[in-house]
């Protein structure tokens, strides 16, 4: 704030916070402590830059007038934000007893006026707000589907395999079984089957060779061809007739 002028001028710098292809507003205000009607004009040492509303005009004793600053949209980056040279100047003129209701040039007419009063203001530049973060501070940032989503596929793709693996398995294995079941069916007919026909087939091969030995024996012993033909005649009837029940079994 300046005191030697006749308004009260705040804020006493302009900021702006810096933003591409975008007007910036900053609101200044004059406040007019004194009894009597003070004159105001803005001037700029950028008039293409800034866009003031209203750039003049006149206070009320004891109340106060805002004045709009506008830098308009820029469509560039200064070279440094920090070194902004713009300025701003406030003149005031007392208007006595003149019932003006508008600003005109011969009020700030410095060869017609000798009490003009000024106020300079500088501007600074601020820089763009910072995006607002997704996640609190503190708190760990999950996984995302974009983040998760390439993430979590291959997690998702390895539990359809094991799935699918795990079913392969067991119709592998009802399978497995199905067969066993059958081996086992089948295997249990020719095993009650093979010892039938081997009890069959060996006992009539060692009575022949009993039959044959016997009859070699009494042949040259000299016993009866019919006795001894008799008694290898009963001997394959026994032979023949086990060999029957063997396969009536079956």
């Amino acid at each position: 704030m300046a005191a030697e002028n006749f308004l009260v001028v705040g804020p006493t710098e302009l900021k702006f916070r810096f933003e591409l292809r975008k007007n910036v507003p900053c609101t200044l205000t004059l406040q007019n402590p004194t009894g009597e009607r003070v004159a105001f004009k803005v001037k700029t040492t950028s008039p293409k830059k800034y866009c003031v509303r209203p750039s003049s005009g006149i206070v009320e004793p004891g109340s106060s007038k805002e004045v709009q600053v506008i830098m308009q949209a820029q469509r560039e980056y200064p070279p440094s934000l920090a070194d902004c040279k713009d300025k701003f100047l406030v003149q005031c003129v007392k208007l006595g007893s003149s019932d003006a209701k508008e600003v005109t040039p011969d009020m700030f007419d410095a060869t017609k006026q000798r009490d003009i009063r000024q106020t300079k203001l500088r501007v600074v530049l601020v820089g763009p707000p910072k995006p607002p973060s997704p996640v609190p501070e503190g708190v760990e940032e999950p996984v995302s589907p974009a983040t998760l989503g390439y993430k979590d596929a291959p997690s998702s793709t390895a539990g359809g395999v094991v799935s699918a693996a795990a079913e392969d398995k067991a119709e592998i294995r009802k399978r497995l079984e199905m067969l066993e079941d059958r081996s086992a069916a089948g295997g249990g007919r020719a095993t009650a089957q093979q010892p039938a026909k081997a009890r069959g087939g060996f006992g009539v091969v060692h009575l022949l060779l009993v039959a044959l030995l016997a009859f070699l024996v009494g042949h040259f012993a000299n016993v009866s061809v019919p006795l001894l033909t008799d008694w290898v005649r009963g001997i394959v009837g026994k032979a023949a007739g086990g060999s029957a029940a063997g396969n009536a079994e079956l």
